[in-house]
């Protein structure tokens, strides 16, 4: 580019904003030189920035005396500014000092012809009115049936490596130093090990789920997705600045809720704080991945995926029903983004993003994972009926069984009314992560692949060792082969394996009994009543903090709801449909 001058073409100081806000400029301007304020900044800048609500203009005029008087008259105008030319005034003077930029640019500079650029050659394309949204979309599909492909091989590793060799050389150790055959020993295998067991076998799921995220941000794509959802939430009063604590919630939805502090107004804070419980977290993924891995096995990353979009919909429909029957008023619908070029992702930066979200859920959900499922197996070893006794009891005596089988009636419309499944959806409450290793300690009445060796005869270390070395690497490739079965490439046997874990069969049988026969329909229905109930307490925690405890309230209120009249309708209709197909 060369410069030239072309002095009478230069456009003039001060910037010209248009009659309405340059009326409230001067008044502005007036009722500042009247404080006692610094000789800069300028006059002028604090009362553009005053009618941008700028906070560090409002602290510096707050601070002298009368300034409270002008903040509040500044405030005002702002509101009237924003009723007469309908959008924030902000935008109309951050827009007006761009085109005088440009003006000035266009006055000294002349600019050589060059070529687009990659990244805006791709933004045509993915940010297109058109086809923006459902590239989107696939990028999605391709992301949930990747975690789920690759992770499910590992998941059943991790399997085999609490009930095999842990179990075994737990259960021998114990053997060995005499506490073999008591409440100690079921303690350790069925409470704290199962604890254990539902902790690592999150981690391959969140470990692959963060590495496909962390590929799409360190991109710069998730950018590109804000601006996609601005158009898809503005239909309800929320722009694409909401899309990020959204986001957010696909992690974990409790730093979701502190996120909607940023957002300017309340009205926004309070409709995306109530919609970001129905974002599906990634605790509530391995739980999808169970299920549909044993009922929807050929189809099991697509029904995964089909959840998100249920997630999302969800979002939507009832964002406009708030919207509209709520939080009417105050509508704010601007949004601005720069987007970041395109780029290669950083390995160095996707491991450290990887680590650093896996570290925080072993360190912060790890320990809740273990003590729930402690108290989980103290209820299930509990009798309250029947003849049993402490650690010998059957499980439809136990204290868990009890109360599980309250609320298990509410749950049969929706072909869920058994107390293993009310039982696991209480736990859930609490966390989602306790969700996994309840199922195994209700279902599987031996988790154990194995009976224990007594006294330490016939546990070969070194052979679980190689089991285990050899149980990883099959893993890995199995992993690996799953990366092109994705787009059809077969080098495996082709066909989807059935999930024939410990878990598959009594979970298939328990599901089968409280539909009556329509098992994949119920679980069709739980997967949906865990995606849409209450996400943790630790998130309706956060709800209270943020807003108060009305409003969370409500969102107890609104997600139970929602999650029941949701599952009901899935089941009570897929049935409906399987009837009609002929397949009952």
């Amino acid at each position: 580019m060369t410069p030239t001058t072309r002095p009478d073409d230069l456009p003039t100081l001060p910037i010209e904003h248009g009659a309405p806000i340059d009326v409230e400029l001067e008044r502005l301007e007036r009722a500042l030189q009247s404080l006692a304020l610094p000789a800069r900044p300028s006059r002028r800048w604090l009362a553009l920035r005053l009618l941008e609500q700028d906070p560090v203009a409002i602290a510096t005029v707050t601070a002298v005396d009368g300034g409270a008087a002008v903040v509040a008259d500044a405030a005002a105008a702002a509101e009237r500014l924003r009723a007469s030319l309908d959008v924030d005034p902000a935008l109309v003077i951050a827009d007006r000092r761009y085109g005088w930029a440009h003006e000035v640019a266009g006055a000294v500079v002349s600019r050589e012809t060059v070529p687009r650029s990659r990244t805006d050659r791709l933004d045509d394309v993915l940010t297109h009115p058109v086809v923006g949204m459902p590239l989107f979309l696939f990028a999605m599909w391709v992301v949930f049936t990747f975690v789920v492909d690759v992770a499910d091989p590992f998941i059943g590793w991790v399997e085999e490596l609490v009930g095999g060799p842990l179990t075994s050389w737990t259960g021998a150790l114990l053997a060995a130093v005499g506490l073999d055959g008591g409440w100690f020993e079921a303690l350790l295998l069925d409470g704290l090990l199962a604890g254990v067991g539902g902790v690592l076998v999150f981690v391959p799921v969140l470990a692959i789920l963060y590495t496909a995220l962390g590929v799409l941000e360190d991109s710069g794509y998730m950018a590109r997705a804000a601006y996609l959802m601005d158009r898809v939430l503005s239909p309800i009063g929320l722009s694409g600045k909401s899309f990020l604590p959204l986001l957010l919630g696909f992690g974990c939805n409790v730093p979701a809720i502190s996120a909607t502090r940023l957002l300017e107004r309340r009205r926004d804070r309070v409709i995306t704080a109530l919609l970001v419980p129905f974002v599906s977290c990634a605790a509530r993924l391995p739980v999808f991945v169970v299920l549909a891995g044993i009922f929807f096995t050929e189809w099991s990353g697509t029904v995964v995926f089909a959840m998100y979009l249920l997630s999302i919909a969800t979002v939507v429909v009832l964002g406009g029903l708030l919207d509209r029957l709520l939080l009417r008023a105050e509508r704010s619908t601007s949004f601005v983004l720069e987007f970041p070029s395109y780029r290669r992702p950083s390995l160095r930066v996707l491991a450290a993003y990887v680590g650093q979200r896996v570290g925080a859920f072993l360190r912060g959900a790890g320990p809740v994972i273990v003590a729930g499922a402690v108290v989980v197996w103290a209820l299930l070893a509990t009798p309250v009926t029947g003849d049993g006794s402490f650690n010998d009891t059957e499980l439809d005596d136990s204290a868990f069984a009890a109360a599980s089988q309250v609320v298990a009636p509410t749950m049969a419309p929706a072909g869920l009314g058994s107390w293993e499944v009310t039982g696991t959806l209480l736990t859930g409450i609490v966390a989602k992560e306790i969700m996994v290793a309840t199922f195994y300690q209700v279902y599987v009445e031996d988790p154990a692949a194995e009976e224990p060796a007594e006294g330490g005869d016939g546990v070969d270390v070194l052979a679980d060792l190689r089991g285990v070395g050899t149980g990883f690497v099959s893993a890995s490739v199995d992993a690996a082969l799953a990366v092109p079965a994705m787009v059809g490439i077969e080098f495996g046997g082709g066909e989807a394996e059935e999930d024939n874990s410990a878990l598959a069969a009594p979970l298939r049988s328990g599901l089968d009994e409280t539909s009556g026969g329509y098992g994949a329909v119920a679980a069709l229905a739980l997967m949906v009543f865990v995606l849409l109930y209450v996400p943790c307490l630790a998130t309706v925690a956060a709800i209270r903090q943020e807003l108060g405890g009305g409003w969370a309230v409500l969102s107890v209120g609104m997600s139970l709801g929602v999650a029941w009249l949701a599952a009901t309708t899935v089941f009570q209709g897929g049935r409906l449909l399987v009837r009609l197909l002929g397949g009952g």
